[in-house]
């Protein structure tokens, strides 16, 4: 299948830069969005051809990606599942929690589950780059139909990203430390520095780094983290723990070159304070 028309559903950051590569690549794109400042916005950036309705979107795309936030993203799979009219011969969703998408999506003809791992802490399709894929992983749960996931493996190629075959619940274990974690480091820190006044004038890299992505949505990060609380509680616990580890490592030495009561006044040569 080689498709001609790809349909978006959300043309925030994400969906924007879809749609950029995908026009870019020849393809006639077509977008929807509750928002219509972001359908505006995708149409000056240049990430869409024209808008379609909500219930269009389904009926004109070869191509179907969901590009909406994971509540968003697991009502539209169901309104989709229900109807079961849907033409698309792929659809793809790209939320960053997979479990609960492989689930609702059951019985939907023609859906992969797949998140891509890129992104940025700018929103909107005012900053959507066609490039934002390239070279990066973009995971996606098998399906078990060999034909349907090479389409979603063609598409995922066609966008510049490399495909990642992984279960949902693999993805959500592993994503959790690799993605999940450091968000909420990143938010947590930033908190504590800047209860420090003048600190961010001192920020070296690392630092600045954390700030960055410490400035992301936190009302979308709240539900990302909500669907995949087990996992990332666990591995901020075990991280917390590593914490203490080094916070008694360097309380150690601390402790070995404190002088001793008198000893100043024992060793030979020795002058009293």
């Amino acid at each position: 299948m080689t498709p001609k028309v790809l349909g978006i559903f959300g043309v925030g950051l994400i969906g924007g830069s879809i749609g950029l590569r995908a026009r870019r690549n020849g393809l006639e794109v077509f977008g929807y969005d509750p928002d219509p400042s972001a359908l505006e916005q995708a149409r000056v950036a240049g990430a869409i051809d024209a808008v379609a309705s909500f219930d269009e979107l389904p009926h004109r795309a070869d191509v179907l990606v969901i590009a909406a936030p994971l509540g968003a993203t697991l009502d539209e799979i169901e309104r989709l599942r229900e109807r079961g009219d849907a033409l698309c011969a792929l659809m793809l969703d790209v939320a960053s929690v997979k479990a609960p998408v492989v689930a609702a999506a059951r019985g939907l003809k023609n859906f992969v589950a797949s998140h891509p791992m890129a992104g940025s802490e700018r929103s909107g399709a005012s900053n959507a780059r066609g490039d934002l894929f390239e070279g990066r992983p973009w995971a996606y749960a098998p399906t078990g139909d060999a034909q349907l996931d090479a389409r979603a493996c063609t598409f995922i190629v066609s966008l510049g990203a490399l495909p990642l075959a992984i279960g949902a619940e693999d993805h959500d274990r592993i994503v959790a430390i690799a993605s999940h974690v450091p968000q909420v480091v990143a938010f947590r820190y930033a908190r504590l520095l800047r209860e420090e006044p003048g600190a961010e004038k001192l920020c070296g890299p690392v630092a600045r780094e954390l700030l960055r992505i410490a400035s992301m949505d936190p009302a979308m990060w709240r539900e990302i983290l909500s669907a995949n609380a087990t996992n990332v509680e666990s591995d901020l616990r075990r991280l917390a723990a590593e914490l203490a580890v080094a916070a008694d490592e360097l309380a150690a030495p601390v402790a070995q070159i404190k002088a001793p009561a008198g000893a100043m006044e024992r060793r030979p040569g020795a002058e009293r304070p």
